[in-house]
C-alpha cells in the first residue's frame, strides 16, 4: 500500500484552514481590530480539541486504499464532533447568540476546505499511481491459495502501488496467470538477473522452502517480503508486536487494546452516563411511582451478567416482570408477548425504558455505553457449545447498546448473527463507530426491528456479510 500523506502534515494543514477561517470571518465582520483575549482562548481549545479528534480517529489515515465516500464521512464526522465542542462551550462560557456567524461561518468553510482538499488530493495520487507513479515491480514465489490471493490483490488493484513481473512455482496450476508463470522455482536466479525486480513475495507454505528463498534472495541483493500463512485463524489485519525481540503476530485487530483508545471511550462514557443520568432523573422518578403502583416486588432488578474478561458483575434494569425465582430468571429465555412481563413493563421493554439505570453501571465501570450486550453465565455456558468464538466479544467490556441491536439482532433472534456483528466491532472499533451506534438507537427505527424487515440501506454493513 502507498501512503500518500504524513498525518503530522494532515493535522497541520487541518489546524492551519480552522484557524485561517477563523481570523477571516472575524475580520470581515469587525474590521481590522485586535481580536479579543476570549477569542485566543477559544481557538487554544479548538486546537486541543482537534487534536483530541485526531488522534482518537482515522481522520488522518489517507493511504491509496481509501475509498472518497469513508473519507468525506470521516472528515463530516470529525468537524461535526469538533462544532459541537465548540458550540457548547461559547455557549456555556461566552454568548452564542450574538457571535453565532463568527462560530458557526469558519467551521462550515473549515469542513468544505478539507474535504475538498482530501477528495483532490486522494484522486490525484490515485491516478498517478495507476499510471506507474511509484509502481514497485514484483516476483512473486508460489503457487498456492495464498500466492492467489496475493495476485487477485496486486491484478485488482493497481493503486496499491505494485505490478506482477512474474510467478515462479515448482507446479503450474490453472489458477496462474499464464502469460506470467515463468517456471520453476529453480529459475529464480536466471529470472532476477535476466531482469531486476524492485521487490520479491514469499508466499510459501513450506516453512523449509521460505528459509531457502529468502537466503537466495539475500544472495542476489533482492528485497524480500513473507506473506505468512495465517488466512485461516486472521480474519482482519494482521497486527506485528513483539516480546523483547521476539517478533508477534495478534490473531485479530484490537484497537481497545491501546490505552488511548481506552482513555477516549471511557471519557465519553463517564460524560455521557453522568449528563443523561442527571437530566433523565425525573423520568427515574416517574417509572419508578409506575412500577411500585402497578406491581409488588422492588423497582430494580439486579442481575449477575458476564463482561469484559470473562468476569462477573450485577447488571441493574427497572424490572418489567413480575418477581420470580432466582434460578428461573437466570435460566429461562424472554419471549414475544411473555406472560411475566408487566403492563408498564411491556412499555418500557418496547422503548428500551428499562434499560436506562445500566448508566449506573457505565459510570461504576462494569459496562461501556457501546458494547456487546452482556448475558447470564448459564446461556453463555450454551452459546459457547453451538458457537466456537461466542466468547470472543468479552474481550471488550459489554454495553448498552451496540453494532448487533442497531442491525436488528437484539431480542430473540440469531445468536450466531448477533456474534458477528459483535466480534466486528471489537476489531473495527472507532469512536465514531460508537457516535454512529448512538445515534442510530436513539434517532433510528431499526433498533426495534425484526431485522428481516430493515431495508440494507439503514444497517451499520459488514463487510463478510
Amino acid at each position: 500500500m502507498i501512503r500518500t500523506s504524513n498525518s503530522r502534515v494532515l493535522f497541520v494543514f487541518d489546524l492551519a484552514i480552522i484557524y485561517l477561517c477563523f481570523v477571516i470571518v472575524f475580520f470581515y465582520y469587525n474590521g481590522a481590530v485586535n481580536i479579543p483575549f476570549k477569542a485566543d482562548l477559544l481557538m487554544a481549545f479548538v486546537g486541543f480539541f482537534w487534536f483530541f479528534i485526531a488522534v482518537s480517529s482515522s481522520i488522518l489515515n489517507l493511504n491509496t486504499q481509501s475509498g472518497f465516500v469513508e473519507v468525506v464521512r470521516n472528515t463530516v464526522v470529525a468537524y461535526s464532533v469538533l462544532s459541537a465542542g465548540t458550540i457548547a462551550t461559547v455557549a456555556v462560557f461566552g454568548d452564542f447568540r450574538h457571535n453565532d456567524k463568527l462560530i458557526l461561518y469558519p467551521l462550515l468553510f473549515s469542513v468544505t476546505l478539507s474535504c475538498v482538499f482530501r477528495v483532490f488530493f486522494l484522486a490525484a495520487i490515485r491516478h498517478l499511481v495507476k499510471s506507474g507513479y511509484q509502481q514497485k515491480s514484483v516476483l512473486l514465489i508460489g503457487g498456492g491459495h495464498i500466492a492467489e490471493k496475493v495476485i487477485s490483490q496486486i491484478t485488482e488493484h493497481p493503486e496499491l502501488g505494485y505490478t506482477l513481473h512474474g510467478v515462479l512455482a515448482d507446479q503450474y496450476h490453472e489458477s496462474l496467470p499464464r502469460g506470467l508463470y515463468l517456471g520453476a522455482l529453480s529459475r529464480f536466479p536466471d529470472v532476477v538477473r535476466a531482469r531486476p525486480v524492485d521487490e520479491v513475495i514469499i508466499a510459501l507454505p513450506n516453512e523449509d522452502g521460505i528459509v531457502s528463498m529468502v537466503e537466495k534472495c539475500e544472495h542476489e541483493g533482492v528485497r524480500v517480503r513473507v506473506v505468512p500463512d495465517l488466512f485461516r485463524i486472521c480474519r482482519t489485519r494482521i497486527v506485528l508486536d513483539e516480546l523483547g525481540g521476539v517478533p508477534l503476530i495478534s490473531v485479530r485487530s484490537e484497537p481497545l487494546s491501546l490505552l488511548r483508545n481506552r482513555m477516549a471511550k471511557r471519557l465519553f462514557d463517564i460524560l455521557f452516563s453522568l449528563c443523561l443520568l442527571i437530566l433523565l432523573s425525573p423520568l427515574f422518578l416517574i417509572l419508578s411511582a409506575c412500577i411500585k403502583l402497578t406491581s409488588r416486588g422492588p423497582v430494580f432488578f439486579r442481575q449477575k451478567r458476564i463482561g469484559i474478561n470473562n468476569q462477573e458483575f450485577t447488571i441493574v434494569k427497572f424490572r418489567s416482570m413480575t418477581v420470580q425465582a432466582e434460578e428461573a430468571s437466570n435460566t429461562t429465555w424472554t419471549k414475544p408477548n411473555d406472560q411475566r412481563v408487566t403492563k408498564i413493563g411491556r412499555f418500557m421493554r418496547g422503548t428500551n425504558l428499562d434499560e436506562l439505570p445500566q448508566f449506573w453501571n457505565v459510570l461504576r465501570g462494569d459496562m461501556s455505553v457501546v458494547g456487546p450486550r452482556p448475558e447470564r453465565e448459564y446461556f453463555v455456558e450454551q452459546f459457547q457449545v453451538d458457537i466456537p468464538n461466542y466468547k470472543v466479544r468479552h474481550l471488550v467490556k459489554s454495553g448498552m447498546t451496540g453494532l448487533a441491536q442497531v442491525n436488528g439482532w437484539r431480542g430473540d433472534t440469531s445468536i450466531r448473527k448477533r456474534v458477528e456483528n459483535d466480534i466486528y466491532y471489537l476489531e473495527n472499533w472507532t469512536f465514531w463507530l460508537d457516535l454512529q451506534i448512538v445515534l442510530m438507537t436513539v434517532f433510528g427505527k431499526t433498533a426495534r426491528k425484526n431485522p428481516s424487515t430493515i431495508p440494507p440501506e439503514q444497517r451499520i454493513r459488514l463487510p463478510f456479510l
